[in-house]
């Protein structure tokens, strides 16, 4: 069952979240559930750092999280998104993409996509 858990400072990463139509965890309070796969949706601070909730979440959870989504604003340059590409290097999780604010919806319907895919993949 992929269920999803927001990081999210500002409630953007949770109104991108709620779009997905999947049971949505504010990172804070999910319990852990054997039977939940996890798509991570969080941010970066710090202009490309982690942030510390995720790390800690991460550091318990990481084998059960199946892909990340992060939420950043463009005008960090290469810095956008980053934390996706630190995560994706220390933990090998797929980042599918770095969004915007409340999300495009091409960014959307990309995790949509994927999340698809993935369902496929794991019912076979």
């Amino acid at each position: 069952m992929v269920v999803i858990v927001v990081d999210s400072m500002t409630g953007l990463g949770k109104k991108f979240a709620l779009k997905l139509g999947y049971e949505v965890f504010d990172i804070a309070s999910y319990q852990f559930q054997n039977h939940h796969q996890i798509l991570l949706i969080t941010r970066s601070i710090n202009f490309g750092e982690i942030p510390e909730t995720t790390q800690k979440f991460l550091e318990k959870n990481a084998p059960s999280v199946i892909a990340t989504a992060v939420g950043g604003n463009r005008t960090w340059g290469k810095n956008f998104g980053a934390a996706g590409d630190k995560i994706k290097l220390i933990h090998q999780i797929p980042l599918i993409v770095k969004f915007e604010g409340i999300g495009f919806p091409h960014e959307v319907q990309a995790v949509k996509s994927w999340l698809e895919e993935f369902e496929k993949g794991s019912s076979l």
